[in-house]
């Protein structure tokens, strides 16, 4: 066996030219496909779910339960947020928000175009000539408005692509991604682009669209449980105020000479009053809860960190490649030149 593996290593000393060649061409193949590769700015920010709020209720969070009104899972929560920060209404809202980068006005979705047609991958176009074209073409398209409900076919086609941009075909090679940690609960948003103050300006505008969508659809149903709880709380309020003013009135009017049937009023009218008390109890209860939960549903998300200048680049250097290939070209020769020699001693065998 010392003998066979001697006999190998030195064959392969013997073999350095071919493994050196080899070993070059592919160093120098990966070398030019990435010498013009642009660099790749990443931006992070991450925020977290507050969950106090709800904790801090103490019994009365079963009490909201009881009325749903109850604040949900945390963990569904932040599903949640994950599946909106994706959804194309955050994005376009993101987008259509005027920012001012490289000493320009625009929208977001603009800067976003113009630093992709600075790296050609705006329109960029398909290698396999498969596939009908629309006939729109997207060369040196602008928005003008952010009146989404007025889009021409065109706008829409751009914003479906700056949107398959940012999330990605079926969530693949997207350049904006969200996560969270299970274990503390801490989420993360990152945006990938070619530029580190367009990167920065997008994660930022996504987490405040996000939040702010967030925080007032979550509210929507404990203001709609108030107003229907203080809709019924008013009702019995007054038909309570009714009663008791008809029971004055009967007793003004009959000075202290009552019939049976006069007896019989008072009395349904005293039952009446009882209901209506013992129901006003319980509304103001009720009340009291959703009022709570509308106060106690705001100030939902967190804020931990923004992203700052300076960013490095998230994606290697030519010079990485040139290592990669020298690599991945000496181990295909060696195993070439190993191959080989085992194939002539069987033949010599």
């Amino acid at each position: 066996m010392v003998l066979e593996i001697r006999s190998y290593v030195i064959h392969l000393f013997r073999s350095w030219k071919l493994i050196t060649i080899c070993g070059f061409l592919f160093a120098f193949i990966l070398f030019a496909l990435n010498y013009k590769k642009a660099p790749i700015y990443s931006a992070h920010l991450n925020f977290m779910l507050n969950d106090d709020s709800s904790s801090s209720l103490g019994g009365i969070g079963n009490i909201l339960g009881q009325f749903g009104l109850g604040m949900g899972s945390s963990e569904s929560n932040l599903d949640k947020i994950i599946e909106l920060s994706r959804t194309r209404t955050i994005s376009q809202s993101a987008l259509f928000h005027e920012v001012v980068l490289r000493g320009s006005e625009d929208y977001l979705a603009n800067h976003l175009i113009a630093s992709l047609e600075e790296h050609n991958a705006w329109t960029r176009k398909s290698l396999l000539p498969f596939g009908g074209k629309d006939g729109l073409d997207l060369e040196g398209f602008r928005f003008r408005h952010d009146s989404l409900g007025v889009f021409t076919i065109l706008e829409n086609k751009a914003l479906k692509k700056l949107y398959n941009y940012l999330v990605g075909k079926e969530r693949v090679g997207a350049a904006f991604r969200s996560d969270y940690s299970e274990l503390s609960g801490i989420m993360n948003f990152h945006i990938s682009t070619f530029d580190p103050e367009l990167s920065i300006q997008l994660v930022n505008q996504l987490y405040d669209d996000l939040s702010e969508y967030y925080i007032s659809r979550s509210a929507e149903k404990q203001e709609y449980d108030f107003k229907l709880i203080k809709s019924k709380y008013d009702s019995i309020n007054t038909r309570l105020n009714s009663v008791q003013y008809s029971i004055a009135k009967f007793e003004d009017q009959s000075q202290g000479l009552y019939r049976k049937q006069d007896l019989l009023r008072e009395k349904q009218l005293k039952v009446e009053e009882m209901k209506l008390v013992t129901m006003m109890g319980e509304a103001e209860k009720q009340l009291q809860i959703a009022r709570l939960a509308v106060e106690n549903n705001f100030a939902y998300i967190q804020l931990i960190d923004r992203p700052i200048l300076p960013l490095k680049p998230v994606n290697k250097g030519a010079f990485y490649y040139f290592l990669l290939g020298g690599l991945l070209g000496g181990v295909c020769s060696i195993l070439y030149v190993i191959t080989k020699k085992m194939y002539l001693d069987i033949l010599t065998n």
